[in-house]
């Protein structure tokens, strides 16, 4: 128990570039954390989660905070040391979860801005209200997030990843790639004709017509779903995951 009592146990974790610019690079938060171990005079271990985001509950990209919080539970870490209060978690279940683990193991968390005893009820009180505006800013940033995203959607901007056979990326806009929508518009008309996708598959094969990823023959599948996309009639849809409303844009003009 002596060991663990003169431990610091430094956690470090950037999520984003804005956060390196603020001065809160992992390097940043390294050294902080050794001159608090330094001026508590105690040893100290390194935990780097590296790049990873707070907002996930399950720990699943978050390797290095777990197996800290086992230590914590085997009674072997009784000080950890974090940049700020966000660096652990902004998400109010995981938040919980590590808030209940420091106080029911008595450990002490070290910050820039403070101590916080768990168990002492003014701390415990304080540590949960900064949970909850960790929390509250986390959302107030993925709403800011969205709505940027729903106004990039609104300017015909290409939002949804690779763009559809037939389709390039210029100045994240779709345009018609003029090679490949050559071939879309055989196989619309092969298929209008009655052509089974077997063989469109076939034709497209024997001319040696490339796919989008260059690997092997056309599947059906692939080409099910370039008879199934709305893009070659002038016209997609975006869906906001959140509001589940659906948004119809104009595919755009050719390059």
């Amino acid at each position: 128990m002596a060991k663990a009592q003169e431990t610091l146990h430094i956690y470090t974790r950037v999520s984003t570039e804005a956060q390196e610019e603020k001065g809160t690079s992992l390097d940043s938060q390294r050294a902080l954390g050794i001159k608090e171990a330094e001026k508590l005079g105690f040893k100290y271990q390194i935990w780097n989660e590296g790049g990873a985001s707070s907002h996930y509950e399950d720990f699943s990209n978050r390797p290095e905070l777990l197996n800290l919080l086992h230590k914590i539970d085997a009674g072997q870490v009784k000080h950890i040391w974090v940049y700020n209060n966000d660096r652990l978690s902004r998400n109010e279940i995981t938040a919980q979860t590590i808030r209940a683990k420091l106080r029911k193991n008595g450990v002490t968390l070290h910050t820039r801005d403070g101590t916080f005893d768990l168990n002492n009820a003014q701390d415990n009180l304080i540590k949960t209200i900064l949970d909850g505006l960790a929390e509250f800013d986390n959302a107030l940033r993925a709403d800011r997030t969205r709505l940027g995203k729903l106004n990039r959607v609104k300017e015909n901007f290409w939002m949804g990843g690779p763009p559809p056979y037939g389709y390039q990326i210029k100045e994240k806009r779709l345009v018609i790639h003029p090679e490949e929508a050559k071939w879309v518009e055989h196989i619309f008309a092969w298929y209008q004709t009655g052509v089974s996708t077997e063989k469109i598959k076939g034709a497209l094969d024997k001319n040696d017509v490339p796919t989008r990823h260059r690997k092997g023959n056309w599947t059906l599948g692939s080409i099910q779903k370039i008879l199934q996309n709305t893009h070659s009639i002038g016209h997609y849809y975006y869906t906001d995951k959140k509001s589940v409303k659906r948004y119809k844009m104009t595919s755009v003009q050719r390059s």
